[in-house]
């Protein structure tokens, strides 16, 4: 950690890879910039074998990230990442991204431990390093009640199923918080390409996800989504992957229609209006 109010300092090269349709830096490649940043950090309070645990194991129970602004290739981005607070059995980690002199994103990710699979309280050597650089300046997160939302609804309108692949298992060999992330993506996406946009494009403005657990099995998951409320120029999604093991995470995403030309928001039109009516639950 910096010895400057204990904050880490990075830099991440996004790849041509990370690229989608619109030729800016995928949403979900945009959270692996910052779990990139917070790994980053952990091995620098923690030692360069802390990426990998065969016992109790450091994950995140809950994250928001906000997309403040576009992120584009060929620049790269600065990362900084604060711990915010620890108690026994969590702690709350920050990063933030720049990119040519813009704030470009931000995420808080409430991380636990799990021992066997299952939530464990913190190890105390862990729990004292990270109570010695916390900054205990954290707002309360919103209420997560997405998720008991999804327990409750029988009947979404977009279903899917996905077959998980290696390429899902992190170092760990559990389902990885990166492939659920990229499950809530894809849980909206087969909503979205349904939508006749009329010429407006869509943005993602922030993504709210809850991991339920991190077991990886080989049975398709079913990917859950609609819409929960729709205001003037945005609409918020809330979706879910179910696998063998049940509920493994959940999301609200706030979506943004936006007038392409201006990058700006533009007000949802009224066939538009319509049919997202239509993905109600």
């Amino acid at each position: 950690m910096n010895e400057n109010k204990n904050t880490f300092h990075c830099s991440l090269t996004p790849r041509f890879t990370d690229l989608d349709t619109w030729r800016h830096v995928n949403n979900s490649r945009i959270y692996q910039l910052h779990q990139e940043a917070r790994l980053q950090a952990h091995l620098d309070l923690f030692g360069p074998d802390a990426w990998f645990s065969d016992e109790v194991r450091l994950r995140p129970l809950r994250s928001i990230t906000d997309f403040r602004q576009v992120t584009w290739y060929g620049s790269e981005v600065k990362a900084q990442v604060q711990v915010q607070t620890c108690t026994n059995d969590d702690y709350r980690v920050r990063s933030d991204l720049f990119q040519n002199g813009e704030h470009v994103g931000t995420q808080q990710a409430l991380m636990g431990a799990y021992e066997n699979g299952k939530r464990v309280d913190l190890p105390a050597a862990t729990r004292e390093r990270l109570e010695a650089i916390v900054s205990n300046d954290a707002q309360l997160l919103p209420t997560p009640d997405y998720v008991e939302r999804v327990g409750l609804v029988t009947s979404f309108p977009v279903i899917q199923q996905l077959t998980p692949r290696y390429a899902d298992l992190d170092a760990d060999s559990q389902r990885s918080e990166a492939a659920l992330a990229r499950y809530m993506e894809q849980a909206r996406f087969g909503a979205i390409r349904h939508l006749d946009l009329g010429g407006l494009g869509i943005l993602i403005a922030s993504m709210d996800v809850s991991y339920l657990h991190f077991q990886a099995g080989w049975k398709p998951v079913d990917l859950r989504a609609g819409i929960n409320r729709i205001g003037n120029s945005s609409f918020v999604f809330t979706g879910c992957a179910t696998s063998e093991h049940g509920l493994q995470a959940a999301a609200n995403s706030v979506m943004v229609v936006i007038d392409q030309a201006s990058g700006r928001p533009a007000p949802i039109p009224d066939v538009l209006r319509e049919q997202l009516q239509g993905l109600k639950i």
